[in-house]
């Protein structure tokens, strides 16, 4: 019998399909135990999301910026924890379109699974190989399932001037605590990871530089593809919020007035409200997402671009949360409990929009260049 093989891209739907179902199949371990049930975390390895922009010359798939979006949006729709885990692993096997093409396929192995801390904790001490590199990084989303990871650092020149880089360390040479103990995103196991090796220098990479490749995803903004994929775990958390609102406000009565919650003129106006606002957010991401993508196709996106879709992706992670908070508040009393599932989008929202990448920061550099035509690389 002759073996058939099924494209590439059906594979890689059905891989997502399964991980979306065992995602909603176990959100509730995520929440009680601060990790990922062990079905899902094998389901986020062998799927086809950690590959998605990894280089084609290192077995990777090179997916749109748009499909790898909407591949997120799905997981995060089934589980905003699950869907935090696969926004981290998703646009970071684009850190290899930064190294060398022979290190990044030495580095890559046959099934990448890429982390990373972006906060500047470690310390390097030069040595003629390279650095050693020491310290411990917070936050480290889905370190369980990582085989990579991506630890910034500073580093000084002759000059004595430092620069941060991000090192590329394999996984044995970390050690992971399981301190994860958060408000929300509960089961992304954002945990703590430590480091004390040597790494060769030429493993080392900076965000803002170049690629060394040169394709539609590696041209696309870095800064903006992982900011794009945090924006798009807050819409789907927000648009979980307000069908819990719609399922809640339709079996809810009040207590002072006749009818349910879904008749109160006040739960009315905060659902067109909230739906208002998440429609108008959703709007400016696709639009601004687009638009830089379609740039990216063409050859370079402009710094405007570059602005504007960093804006987007603050704009929905502040509008999700401000549309999970106002439906707690609409919902009353009725909210508190958990299996109306609002407070648990209220935290995960919450969560969400503290991450440095769609926060102030995020806004300050886009008000940077809008005000001062400040350079757009951190963009």
């Amino acid at each position: 019998m002759t073996a058939v093989q099924e494209p590439s891209a059906l594979v890689g739907e059905q891989s997502l399909a399964e991980l979306c179902r065992l995602a909603a199949e176990h959100r509730e371990h995520g929440e009680r135990h601060g990790t990922l049930h062990p079905k899902l975390w094998h389901a986020v390895e062998e799927s086809v999301l950690p590959r998605v922009a990894v280089p084609a010359q290192c077995a990777g798939l090179e997916w749109p910026v748009p499909r790898i979006l909407d591949a997120v949006h799905q997981v995060a729709a089934a589980d905003p924890a699950a869907g935090w885990v696969t926004a981290i692993h998703a646009p970071a096997g684009a850190f290899l379109s930064r190294l060398d093409p022979a290190i990044a396929l030495g580095l890559a192995g046959p099934r990448p699974v890429i982390a990373g801390s972006s906060l500047p904790v470690g310390s390097t001490e030069r040595h003629p190989a390279g650095v050693r590199l020491t310290g411990r990084w917070p936050l480290v989303t889905g370190a369980p399932a990582m085989t990579l990871a991506a630890l910034a650092a500073p580093v000084h020149g002759t000059d004595g001037t430092a620069a941060t880089r991000w090192w590329l360390v394999p996984r044995r040479h970390l050690t992971i605590e399981e301190d994860w103990d958060a408000l929300g995103l509960r089961g992304s196991a954002s945990f703590t990871v430590g480091c004390d090796t040597d790494v060769p220098f030429e493993h080392g990479i900076c965000l803002t530089e170049a690629p060394r490749l040169d394709a539609p995803l590696f041209r696309y903004p870095l800064y903006g593809l992982m900011a794009g994929c945090i924006a798009v775990v807050a819409q789907a958390t927000a648009e979980r919020s307000l069908t819990a609102f719609n399922q809640l406000a339709a079996r809810t009565h009040t207590r002072h007035e006749a009818g349910t919650l879904a008749q109160q003129p006040t739960a009315q106006a905060a659902f067109a409200r909230a739906q208002g606002r998440l429609r108008a957010a959703t709007a400016l991401l696709n639009s601004a997402t687009t638009a830089a993508w379609n740039s990216a196709l063409a050859g370079h996106v402009p710094d405007a671009e570059r602005a504007l879709l960093r804006s987007a992706c603050c704009h929905m992670a502040e509008a999700a949360e401000h549309v999970c908070r106002e439906l707690f508040d609409a919902a009353g009393t009725a909210a508190v409990h958990r299996h109306s599932a609002l407070e648990g989008c209220w935290r995960d929202a919450v969560t969400i929009s503290r991450h440095a990448l769609v926060a102030q920061r995020g806004r300050q550099l886009v008000g940077a260049y809008g005000l001062n035509a400040a350079a757009a690389k951190d963009l």
